[in-house]
């Protein structure tokens, strides 16, 4: 039986392109434009470059100076930005302020305040990020906080950010602190016990749709040759996870999950060609079991991959994806 189809509604900021119109006195000055045009893009490309400066955090290869610039630009309204990620959180999702009934609105503002600070400060202490991380992960756990919790703080959380530092939050910015809120929750789940505790689940999201609705990267448009693609591919309801998926297809793939549970009562992944899944993929796919268990959708696995099962273990995400 068909489900009821929902609509995905994206949104994409307002592009705005600035071109200067000049005169051309003749070909030779356009020739000599040109080529100053073009030494001054390959100027700034390599700018560009200098201007990175790529460290390992946690497992993930990020842009310490991106980070670094986007928490000096929030460090003096950090609490304003925490404190309306709070009201965005317990607005859309009424219930989990259960979980903070034992501390208060400002003491909680505080804690969150101090945790990015010590991940900030501490970007190249492998070691004493991934000890307090996972001290906090397993507080987490007890109070409540579930895997598919993680990805809607993270994505409530960045829409703070740009919503109070408007265009000085840039999207390079915006990429890198995905990247490392990503790392955060990997480390924090890490050690979650395989036995779940009891837990509170957040009220607003019914839908694996609605559980990521503060998206607020750009997502382009489905072309027809996509579109026919996933119409073959949702006839047989078999779903073909690709060899490498990153947190640069999670879009793609959280779309196409959704319109597969709108249309289908019963789904088949084949895993077989995948030889690389990073978090923020295995968190979608447990968000699709967790929604599946409850909606009665049945779900069968093809052929995993072996690299698919042990990054699932690792991040104790395999029981819940009945990969053990």
């Amino acid at each position: 039986m068909a489900r009821d189809k929902k609509s995905m509604i994206g949104f994409d900021p307002l592009a705005w392109l600035d071109k200067e119109e000049s005169e051309s006195p003749g070909l030779k000055s356009q020739q000599d434009k040109s080529a100053k045009d073009a030494l001054s893009g390959k100027k700034k490309s390599i700018a560009g470059k200098k201007n990175k400066k790529m460290i390992d955090v946690l497992g993930h290869s990020i842009d310490e100076n991106a980070l670094t610039k986007g928490y000096e630009l929030a460090v003096d309204v950090i609490e304003e930005i925490i404190g309306d990620f709070y009201n965005e959180l317990f607005s859309k999702y009424p219930n989990v302020k259960e979980l903070f009934r034992n501390t208060d609105e400002q003491s909680q503002i505080e804690k969150l305040t101090t945790a990015l600070d010590l991940v900030v400060q501490n970007l190249h202490d492998d070691a004493a990020l991934h000890s307090s991380l996972e001290a906090i992960g397993k507080r987490h756990q007890q109070y409540g906080a579930q895997l598919e919790h993680y990805p809607v703080v993270v994505d409530l959380l960045l829409a703070s950010f740009k919503n109070k530092l408007g265009r000085s939050w840039t999207k390079a910015i915006s990429a890198e602190w995905r990247s490392l809120l990503g790392a955060v929750s990997e480390t924090m789940y890490s050690v979650y016990a395989d036995e779940p505790v009891e837990t509170r689940d957040l009220t607003g999201p019914e839908t694996i749709e609605d559980s990521n609705e503060a998206d607020i990267e750009v997502s382009e448009p489905m072309s027809e040759d996509s579109s026919e693609k996933l119409d073959d591919t949702y006839a047989n309801s078999m779903f073909q996870l690709q060899s490498v998926q990153d947190i640069s297809k999670s879009q793609t793939l959280k779309n196409d999950l959704v319109m597969l549970t709108n249309d289908h009562d019963q789904i088949d992944i084949d895993g077989s060609l995948v030889e690389r899944i990073d978090g923020s993929a295995l968190q979608l796919l447990s968000a699709l079991f967790i929604y599946a268990k409850k909606n009665n959708l049945v779900i069968n696995w093809h052929d995993p991959s072996e690299a698919l099962k042990k990054s699932a273990e690792t991040i104790g995400v395999d029981k819940i994806l009945e990969l053990n």
